[in-house]
């Protein structure tokens, strides 16, 4: 099968410039050493993020990312034109108690915002990726820190959508919710 050509005057490398292979590393995923998990983490930030774009779409919704240097990694339409920001954090292993914990600060330096804490007006959601279970646990509750405990990964998987809903509830957007009808007193927000 004959190969697309390249543009004139672009010339690939003959190996990727980074000296360490990052395909032979990942598939060792998640049992790889430290430094690994630190060199690869934006491969790995991205793949919690694509996570979450695929439990998005797999759900009907609408998502879009937000530019680098936004304290938020997504944007969500809701249908009536709403749009929520979404912090994608995530978990490679678990803490010595067992739980997988979420501890709520930017590690990154780059871009306008610079290292330290998030702040209430950051973002709307918070959805927690552990990736080596594969699922995603949302919350609107502003905590520095968030714990999922392993008993919670059967139901994450069996009912995607319900951290989703119960955030949903708690923001104040029930009408999001499908087949919900709101009530006066399904309001958790007010």
């Amino acid at each position: 099968m004959p190969q697309q050509p390249f543009l004139p005057g672009i010339i690939l490398p003959s190996r990727p410039a980074e000296p360490r292979d990052a395909r032979n590393a990942l598939a060792a995923y998640p049992d790889m050493p430290i430094e690994d998990l630190c060199r690869y983490a934006k491969w790995l930030g991205a793949s919690a993020e694509m996570t979450v774009d695929a439990l998005f779409l797999r759900l009907g919704e609408r998502i879009f990312p937000a530019p680098e240097h936004e304290r938020h990694d997504r944007v969500w339409i809701l249908p009536d034109g709403t749009p929520l920001r979404i912090q994608v954090k995530t978990r490679h292993s678990q803490a010595a108690n067992g739980s997988f914990i979420f501890n709520l600060r930017q590690r990154s330096a780059r871009g306008s915002t610079g290292k330290g804490p998030y702040l209430p007006e950051d973002f709307d959601l918070l959805a927690m990726v552990i990736l080596t279970e594969n699922v995603v646990a949302f919350t609107a509750d502003w905590q520095t820190r968030h714990v999922i405990q392993p008993s919670e990964i059967p139901a994450l998987r069996r009912h995607p959508r319900a951290t989703l809903d119960a955030a949903l509830m708690r923001l104040g957007h029930a009408q999001a919710i499908p087949g919900h009808v709101d009530g006066p007193d399904l309001n958790l927000a007010a």
